[in-house]
């Protein structure tokens, strides 16, 4: 009996040399994961870059919006000048009908 207790019993330096192994490649994944994470200082400027990114296409759509705005009035402006010569020569032409 006493060469099974033997068997089961583990000495403190087993123990120790278990424990270790567990913990073997735990420091290099902490590394790996805190190369991962991102720094508030990293997020700030990522952000800030999004925001100026943000801020240029704002500006961009407000423009395109604008150049829009410009040719649909003058377009509008155009056809409502094409439309007053129409009619202008719509009238002479009546005028000349009836006076005929």
């Amino acid at each position: 009996m006493l060469g099974k207790e033997n068997k089961n019993k583990i000495t403190l330096e087993g123990l120790a040399n278990m424990i270790a192994r567990g913990f073997e490649g735990v420091d290099k994944r902490f590394e790996d994961i805190e190369r991962k994470i991102v720094t508030k200082d990293e997020l700030n400027f990522r952000f800030n870059a999004l925001e100026k990114k943000v801020d240029k296409l704002d500006y961009q759509v407000d423009e395109a919006y604008d150049i829009l705005k410009r040719f649909e009035e003058n377009d509008i402006l155009n056809l409502q000048k094409r439309v007053h010569i129409l009619e202008k020569a719509v009238r002479a032409l009546a005028a000349n009908r009836t006076n005929n």
